[in-house]
């Protein structure tokens, strides 16, 4: 097997969780509790869990967009908590985030040309160049190049999702954290955003951690699983392994969870 592209350490977050009317005392919340994984290059890992389980935490800590409590992330052999800020800010060309809601993470006052064309800068792109490849980011996400100069509010979820997807493909990252990136969208559209982050993760070769609480996305697009539970990562496995024969009781919890297109037919049996 070849060398992990990324590898997670005995990853641990802690949040204060303050209490009483004004604000004495307090809890810890053990958002992620010594977690352990690797991803390897080209591959997509699944991560799953209910709401709470800790996933999207994980996924922010990965990119360093949190600062972790303790634990080590390294890409490409790198310690990722070590580096310095400039440093860092040269690997975040390779590592990028879908959000689950791309418009939160627009400016709105900004076109989409202009969002795309922010993350072009960073590669030192301008000029006529810089709208060529605004066009042709645009087109690889299915989206005519004639939208550049439109805004983030004139287009539906499943558009924006789209936009967001080519503003992370514009800095030619190898690495993408898709977090929770079709769970605010209906079933039709979550159909064609899968499709398409299959296609491009395919033609791009692109590593990718894929964050979510339906399995039943996971199993189309997902190479490995890994499942967490209040914070712990309780099961990884070969996704086709994990779908027929999960050993863990929440991970069997979480694939009964997973909607039978048929409700007269019985769920296959593991």
């Amino acid at each position: 097997m070849s060398t992990p592209l990324i590898q997670v350490t005995n990853l641990v977050k802690h949040f204060s969780a303050k209490s009483g009317l004004a604000g004495g005392g307090g809890n810890v919340v053990k958002a992620v509790d010594d977690v352990s994984f690797d991803i390897f290059p080209g591959e997509v890992l699944g991560l799953v869990g209910e709401s709470g389980s800790g996933k999207s935490t994980t996924g922010r800590l990965i990119l360093r967009l949190l600062e972790p409590t303790s634990g080590r992330v390294t890409y490409g052999g790198q310690s990722i908590f070590d580096m310095p800020k400039n440093d860092l800010r040269e690997l975040r060309k390779q590592m990028q985030i879908v959000f689950q809601d791309p418009y939160g993470a627009f400016n709105p006052r900004m076109t989409v040309g202009a969002i795309i064309g922010e993350a072009l800068e960073l590669r030192g792109i301008s000029g006529a160049q810089r709208r060529s490849d605004t066009s042709r980011f645009l087109e690889m996400v299915q989206m005519p190049a004639n939208v550049a100069n439109r805004y983030p509010h004139e287009f539906s979820g499943g558009q924006r999702q789209r936009i967001g997807i080519a503003r992370a493909l514009a800095v030619e990252p190898q690495f993408i954290v898709a977090d929770e990136p079709v769970s605010a969208l209906d079933v039709s559209t979550q159909a064609e955003i899968v499709n398409l982050l299959l296609d491009l993760q395919q033609r791009l070769s692109l590593t990718m951690l894929f964050i979510s609480h339906d399995l039943s996305v996971v199993k189309v697009l997902c190479d490995r699983v890994a499942v967490m539970q209040h914070g712990k990562l309780v099961e990884v496995g070969d996704s086709q392994q994990i779908f027929a024969a999960p050993r863990m009781e929440y991970t069997r919890e979480l694939l009964d969870a997973i909607p039978i297109p048929d409700p007269a037919r019985a769920r296959r049996a593991a």
